[in-house]
């Protein structure tokens, strides 16, 4: 019986910032014979957080029970059993790492880093034939903050709002400055999400430049700020001296602001940005056409990750003015796509090809029975299929109800627009904010590659090389012309985006359950026989399982799945899945009940929330 440690550790930046800790080691060690587990693993982590001397790694060596490493969203899976002797006990949790995230890959001031954080008694649960517990702990910031800064690694977390309104400001870039003595030293920028968020990682050698005598012998940068709008045009410029000023004088290691900035800049671009959370130039592939990261990258709820195709109905995300920068035009734009590579004429996505969604408001007239209304609220502007308007801008406000209404008018209305036959979405000249920033479009990937439930060859059979059901390769393209009048058309595309709508091929039997003659309820005596098979062309996961009550001599068999060696002859496995037979002498089993799963997810995303898998149970037999 093996046991499964499942965690995920992440380090506080600020109150409401965190980082996963991706790609570090985590080594579970034997508690000695001088430390009470009972007290240790009650312990707050105050009380057991340490720094590691070499000395003190190489003292505890002998007690290492496993180690493992955390993937990007600092996850992790300890396999503990029989030949590290362990039996279910406490154990002491330590990081080993060589970096902190998001630091640049320079040399650091310090070598690799080992820290204590805690004693953990896990609380296993029997799950099929292994124990399982999980642990989720984030460090605190002051210690998650002092080992960034053995690394002399720097950030800066924040969030910029519209100051009137409290309303996130998105697309902005943020400039961090450092005052100093002679010269100020720009330290980094970055740009804000679509919650307001930035985040600026930056070195200690990016504010100790600015001066030929070495001044601030200790402490951090003295940190002001300058807000862009997506145009280049300053929205907040700082004064140096705010640098002085009290909390931002010697800031830390991390450091948390909120900027606002007193109007949010109008839409001046139109392009087309992001597919769902995902960046068209820097996160998809446009060879593959499959992301490259998971996304938005170093947030908790970040999803995805190296080589996802994509399905169903993403939103495509850009901004569109409502006038040309050019000719100050009404504009109107569309999304096309074609399969890439290919010479023909690209097809407009319209009608059934649409799902609906909300790209934008516009400041209308409406009455929600608070003092001084009727007054001015935001519309909700929808893109939708079918039955939207399409006659001339500006689209009527809605209509007030009939009659002399004393209170509110009810829930307004939102304004429903529909491309035409040639995919055109004509922007209304009200729009807030003069234009949409955020998604555009959201499309049926199936009414574009359809897919379905893939055919099977049968439980155990191979699938045979002309069944195998791919995805397709496709071309999005973004067009803005002006209604009328003059304009060059704007746009750009995503040259490469790989889609599969395609359910991957389960297939299960149990030769015992259908062999001529047999039933399911008869019992099983000395021997099972299951066949499965599994394929599609983005697996991320696939296991077949066997649980019971009963304790099974030698163990719980280890059944077919990702990662779990093929026993020939008669099963095979490839980057597709897995197909074959498994025999299972069941002579000295006890007489129980024991259950099958089957479970399987792929890695395939909509650009904001991944496949979330299928399985369950797929034969529960008895052993007489």
């Amino acid at each position: 019986m093996a046991y499964l440690f499942r965690g995920r550790l992440c380090g506080a930046l600020c109150d409401d910032c965190f980082e996963p800790l991706a790609n570090v080691q985590i080594r579970l060690y034997r508690l000695r014979s001088n430390q009470d587990a009972t007290r240790l693993a009650v312990a707050e982590t105050k009380d057991t957080f340490a720094v590691l001397t070499d000395e003190q790694v190489r003292a505890k060596a002998g007690a290492l029970l496993v180690d493992c490493m955390s993937d990007e969203s600092g996850n992790f899976t300890a396999r503990l059993g029989e030949d590290q002797k362990y039996a279910g006990e406490a154990f002491e949790i330590d990081v080993y790492c060589g970096t902190v995230p998001h630091r640049r890959p320079e040399p650091p001031p310090k070598g690799p880093v080992q820290f204590t954080i805690t004693t953990v008694q896990p609380q296993w649960r029997q799950r099929e034939n292994d124990q399982i517990a999980a642990w989720d702990h984030c460090l605190a910031r002051r210690f998650w903050c002092f080992i960034r800064a053995l690394f002399d690694a720097w950030v800066i977390c924040g969030r910029v709002t519209v100051c009137s309104t409290g309303q996130a400001a998105e697309g902005l870039t943020v400039y961090a400055f450092d005052r100093d003595w002679l010269v100020d030293d720009p330290i980094g920028s970055g740009v804000t999400d679509a919650s307001g968020k930035f985040r600026i990682d930056y070195l200690g050698a990016d504010f100790r430049r600015g001066t030929w005598i070495n001044i601030e012998l200790i402490g951090g940068p003295d940190v002001y700020f300058r807000i862009d709008g997506p145009s280049g045009t300053p929205l907040l410029t700082e004064p140096p001296s705010q640098g002085r000023a009290p909390g931002r004088e010697n800031v830390g290691p991390c450091f948390c602001v909120a900027l606002c900035v007193k109007d949010v800049p109008p839409v001046e671009h139109a392009w087309f940005t992001r597919v769902g959370d995902f960046n068209i130039y820097s996160d998809i592939d446009n060879t593959t056409g499959l992301t490259t990261t998971a996304q938005p990258a170093g947030f908790p709820n970040q999803h995805g990750g190296p080589g996802f195709g994509f399905w169903q109905s993403p939103r495509l995300v850009g901004d569109c003015p409502t006038r040309h920068p050019a000719t100050s035009q009404p504009l109107r734009y569309r999304f096309l796509w074609r399969p890439s590579g290919s010479l023909a004429t690209p097809s407009p996505i319209t009608g059934p090809m649409v799902v609906a969604q909300k790209v934008g408001t516009r400041p209308v007239t409406w009455s929600y029975g608070l003092p001084g209304d009727p007054g001015t609220h935001p519309q909700d502007v929808w893109i939708t299929p079918s039955g939207g308007y399409t006659g001339p801008m500006p689209a009527p406000f809605p209509a007030a109800p009939p009659g002399p209404p004393p209170g509110s008018w009810g829930p307004m209305p939102p304004l429903m627009l529909q491309p035409d036959t040639d995919g055109w979405v004509t922007m209304p000249p009200d729009a807030t904010n003069q234009g949409f920033s955020g998604p555009l479009l959201r499309v049926d990937t199936n009414a574009l590659v359809p897919g379905g439930v893939a055919p099977g060859a049968g439980a155990g059979n191979p699938i045979p090389a002309g069944s195998l059901k791919n995805g397709v390769d496709i071309s999005i393209l973004f067009e803005a012309v002006p209604v009328s009048g003059p304009g060059a058309t704007l746009g750009n595309q995503l040259d490469r985006l790989h889609v599969n709508n395609w359910i991957e091929v389960a297939e299960f039997n149990l030769d015992q359950f259908t062999a001529p003659g047999a039933t399911p309820c008869e019992g099983i005596t000395n021997k099972v026989d299951l066949r499965y098979t599994m394929d599609h062309e983005l697996v991320r996961a696939w296991a077949l399982g066997l649980s019971t009550s009963a304790v099974i001599p030698g163990g719980t068999p280890t059944l077919p799945g990702l990662g779990v060696p093929p026993v020939p002859p008669d099963q095979f496995s490839s980057v597709r899945g897995g197909h074959g037979q498994v025999h299972l002498d069941t002579t000295g089993w006890p007489q129980c009940a024991y259950m099958v799963t089957f479970t399987r997810s792929l890695k395939l995303t909509d650009g904001e929330d991944d496949d979330a898998g299928r399985g369950g149970v797929v034969a529960v037999f008895c052993k007489r």
